[in-house]
């Protein structure tokens, strides 16, 4: 591997790093707005028990897939 091939994999990696950076982020705000609306003491008065109901569901299946990922990195 010569040094642009190098450079290449370097920007690629970076680009990809930065890439996670700001999925992982947007993941982090969407769990913290579906925990408010769970909760009574916060926007979770403003909601009906179906939506409710929905948020709670996505909380748990998030929280599965990270957990599966971390099993599957473990794994491997």
């Amino acid at each position: 591997m010569d040094n642009k091939e190098r450079q290449t994999m370097r920007e690629h990696i970076v680009y990809l790093a930065n890439q996670l950076e700001i999925t992982r982020r947007a993941n982090q705000q969407q769990i913290v707005f579906i925990k408010r609306i769970l909760d009574p003491e916060d926007l979770g008065h403003a909601v009906s028990n179906e939506c409710r109901q929905i948020a709670y569901t996505l909380l748990i299946n998030s929280s599965h897939q990270e957990r599966d990922s971390w099993q599957h990195q473990e794994n491997n």
